[in-house]
């Protein structure tokens, strides 16, 4: 099983240099416009080297915003920064942080899974035998996790044991992303998989409810048809949207599958959404607002190209991406101008800035944690 899971690896970090290989162009400069919005540092926290990792902070009910680098889960005051406390882990972090109500889930490389409770103990821990790839999830009574190669594992929330496992359709080469598992109605989930796959199912059982496709690959060879969902789906009432690399953003009725609308385009991380708008990243580094309920292209920015940046997140009427230099940038939600920027530590975001308690969360690739809150300048 160890040597199954390193020529994963192996293959998925090929992929990323191959991916990446084809946009090795110079990186445009920021606009010099008017700012017109500031990003106000309120704290930040190093949380240690992620070793590779693509890691990504998350809020927990209770106030505490937490994090990790590659063997330590770290929890903070999300007002004040104030670590409350720091676990260590013997194997190194792999899958990231999901979080429910003051739950927090983590996965690991060699195939741990573990629930750290409220109060910050490791209340059980558990193995699926494989790298876990991207966050756990909890929904109901079951922990959702997925690893390397596409299979789907459910555990009892309580005690970590097993309850069910299901295995996606495998694909010869895949892309080294960090897809997310979404909470849907009534203790079902939908995940997204490699080759444009999505799926509803039961959280309980593991069954399939509906299997569609985001996009279908196409291309002349390998590398060119890797079409995998990228990011964590968006469940918007009775709506679920996503988007595929090297393929398409489509949004799907919840409840039967059915396709709504959708949108050719090569995504990077997670949508954005508001009341009116879907907001995606494309590779290239274009961000476009769609209309929520046709998918219509509102407006297309182009002053992030070849920046590598993230997937955008909406903090009330901004919408926000990090990228390769670790710089957050700040945009209209409305019209897609460019209001405002904000700097890090100089190294790359990986991840969709989060939003917790109306505040902007960033972790950079050299482990460090920013906060900052949004001031206009009229």
């Amino acid at each position: 099983m160890k040597a199954l899971r390193f020529c994963t690896v192996i293959l998925l970090a090929l992929i990323t240099v191959a991916c990446s290989g084809s946009q090795r162009r110079e990186a445009v400069d920021l606009p010099e416009s008017e700012l017109k919005v500031s990003l106000d540092k309120i704290w930040s926290q190093s949380l240690g080297d992620p070793r590779g990792g693509t890691l990504s902070p998350v809020g927990a009910d209770d106030g505490r915003v937490c994090g990790a680098s590659a063997y330590s889960v770290f929890c903070f005051q999300g007002d004040s920064g104030r670590e409350i406390y720091e676990i260590v882990f013997d194997q190194k972090i792999s899958g990231g942080l999901g979080v429910a109500n003051a739950e927090i889930f983590l996965g690991g490389e060699d195939g741990m899974v573990g629930l750290i409770d409220p109060t910050g103990v490791v209340k059980w821990q558990s193995n699926i035998r494989n790298s876990v790839m991207g966050a756990p999830m909890a929904v109901g009574q079951t922990v959702i996790v997925r690893d390397v190669q596409g299979r789907l594992v459910g555990l009892d929330r309580e005690t970590g044991a097993f309850k069910w496992d299901f295995q996606a359709p495998s694909q010869s080469l895949i892309l080294r992303s960090n897809p997310g598992i979404s909470a849907g109605h009534s203790d079902t989930v939908v995940v997204g998989f490699h080759g444009g796959i999505a799926m509803h199912l039961d959280s309980e059982s593991g069954e399939v409810r509906w299997s569609v496709n985001v996009s279908i690959a196409s291309g002349d060879n390998e590398l060119e048809r890797i079409s995998d969902v990228v990011g964590t789906p968006i469940v918007l009432e009775n709506m679920v949207c996503m988007a595929t690399f090297q393929g398409r953003a489509a949004c799907f009725d919840l409840e039967t599958g059915r396709r709504n609308w959708s949108i050719q385009t090569s995504a990077v991380g997670s949508l954005g959404f508001d009341d009116e708008r879907i907001f995606v990243s494309d590779e290239a580094g274009y961000v476009m607002a769609l209309d929520r309920g046709t998918g219509a292209v509102l407006w297309r920015n182009e002053s992030f190209k070849y920046r590598k940046i993230t997937g955008p997140t909406v903090l009330g009427p901004w919408v926000m991406v990090g990228d390769l230099d670790g710089i957050v940038s700040v945009l209209s939600a409305s019209d897609g101008s460019y209001v405002g920027r904000a700097k890090t530590d100089g190294s790359q975001i990986l991840t969709n800035p989060i939003v917790i308690d109306d505040n902007m969360f960033v972790q950079t690739s050299k482990g460090n944690l920013y906060t900052f809150a949004a001031d206009q300048n009229f």
